[in-house]
């Protein structure tokens, strides 16, 4: 009854301009409209072939909520709307109707006389627009009832529902790269400066994408694959801009690809927007996964109140409270390791959370998977001691040797360079104290063994590591500039078997 009374109120409010319902607006094809309308989804504007942008949105009133009026308005960019959040208001005058795919449509063009204001969405806010694409323009008692009307009727009618889901809808979690989909997220970062002078930005939504097997044929474009590992990590971000992240859930790159030169792509909301990116896909590269934007995807903004928006931010927080929802999504339940530590009492750290500690020298128990090693050849990682020097350059005396082993490793919200040195690394191969390995055959056998087991190599397809338990310790070797000598090694864990 309610919906019903404000939708006759609405009809019969005039004034200086008559304004339609959009339900009325929709049967006036090949006529040109004023109207008031509920902005519930709202796309960045993007350049055409021409002079002009585009920015498309669509609009609901109580009237017409299902599925809501598009609208496409073509300006050049200064003159575009900049809808600041879904559920605010704006005003159209002298928009052209159209009909397109049995749907109507509403085309605008200042050329030919359209016009708009924008203001808020909120109850008790004001009726001063906070854009305008003209100087003269007017709000008088009948736009401030309109104003009302509306704000009234959205406060009870979540402005999201009638956006809806689709089909196409994914989380970061279910992405894959065989089709293209929507997605709801944050933006986390925005790197203009990034090669070949294209912009890429990061989005989360709380979720971690599934482990992705290395593709042989990358991992032989270099002598130590861990290093390729490395330098692809969430592209190189540094750890000063990591320090702002979620400590949970991946953070997607996305890339634009197949944009043609003369295409600026959609304007790009800032750092800490959620927006609903459209027509996405992805690839993987080196192991990971990059969202790509491509010359059809579109980039919608999204209200905080949005219900998809509370959905991730309410999980996020369960994630961070739960041990068990910390863990990476995809390692099995309950965890499974072959390795083993005397600290499972200790909470899981994401290698975000170890990369970004703000103490140099601290200790974390993680659920990783281990990518590569240096040397990648067992018979290497054991080194002589340079102090033993009794049997010759070429022949160490025998035990004058240890284990300098480095581990890449890897889970949903990094990579990291790890070194197994030392004792712990004795400890750590159980049974196996450091010698020369190229005298010790068996010893070469079951350490390969285990290392094959640590990396998942397979024989019939590329390699799967399984997800392990493990402690590492950060440490420096530069008092005087801890941060930036910054090291990490594994300590407290054991591979028996």
């Amino acid at each position: 009854m309610l919906q019903r009374t404000m939708s006759i109120e609405l009809h019969r409010v005039q004034g200086k301009y008559n304004y339609d319902r959009l339900a009325d607006a929709v049967v006036c094809v090949d006529k040109k409209v004023n109207f008031y309308g509920i902005v519930a989804e709202y796309e960045q504007p993007k350049s055409t072939r021409g002079d002009d942008c585009l920015c498309t949105m669509t609009v609901v009133d109580m009237s017409y909520n299902t599925p809501g009026l598009r609208v496409l308005y073509f300006a050049p960019a200064d003159q575009m709307p900049r809808v600041n959040t879904v559920g605010d208001i704006i005003r159209f005058h002298r928009i052209q109707m159209r009909s397109h795919a049995d749907a109507p449509q509403a085309i605008g063009n200042p050329k030919y006389g359209a016009s708009f204001v924008l203001l808020s969405g909120l109850e008790g806010d004001g009726y001063e627009p906070y854009q305008k694409s003209h100087s003269r323009y007017s709000v008088e008692a009948h736009d401030r009832d309109i104003v009302d009307l509306l704000r009234t009727w959205a406060s009870s009618h979540p402005i999201d529902t009638f956006a809806g889901t689709n089909k196409y809808m994914k989380q970061i979690k279910d992405i894959n790269v065989e089709s293209y989909f929507d997605l709801c997220c944050k933006i986390l970062y925005v790197n203009e400066q990034s090669a070949e002078n294209s912009v890429i930005i990061y989005v989360w939504d709380g979720t971690d994408t599934s482990p992705a097997c290395l593709n042989p044929v990358e991992q032989g474009e270099s002598d130590d694959p861990g290093q390729d590992l490395w330098s692809a990590k969430e592209l190189a971000l540094p750890v000063d801009v990591m320090r702002s992240f979620p400590v949970l859930g991946t953070v997607l790159p996305l890339v634009p690809f197949d944009v043609a030169e003369d295409d600026s792509g959609p304007q790009i909301p800032l750092a800490g927007d959620w927006v609903k990116l459209r027509n996405i896909g992805c690839r993987i590269r080196k192991g990971l996964y990059e969202g790509i934007f491509l010359h059809k995807s579109k980039i919608g903004i999204l209200s905080p109140s949005t219900q998809a928006v509370q959905n991730c931010e309410r999980a996020y927080k369960e994630r961070l409270t739960s041990e068990t929802l910390r863990l990476p999504q995809w390692c099995p339940k309950p965890p499974q390791s072959m390795l083993v530590t005397g600290y499972d009492h200790v909470k899981v750290s994401t290698l975000r959370e170890v990369l970004t500690h703000p103490q140099v020298t601290n200790k974390f128990r993680c659920m990783v998977r281990v990518m590569a090693t240096w040397p990648t050849d067992v018979l290497d990682f054991c080194v002589p001691l340079p102090e033993s020097t009794a049997g010759g350059k070429d022949q160490p005396e025998q035990g004058a040797f240890v284990y300098a082993v480095r581990f890449t490793l890897e889970d949903p919200t990094g990579r990291l360079h790890v070194f197994l040195y030392g004792q712990d690394a004795v400890d750590f191969f159980v049974g196996y104290p450091a010698v020369d390995l190229r005298q010790q055959g068996d010893t070469v056998g079951a350490l390969k063994r285990k290392v094959d087991r640590l990396l998942g190599v397979s024989e019939s397809g590329p390699s799967n590591p399984p997800w392990v338990n493990c402690c590492l310790m950060s440490y420096y070797l530069d008092k005087e500039r801890p941060h930036d000598t910054r090291r990490f090694r594994i300590f407290g864990t054991r591979f028996p078997g």
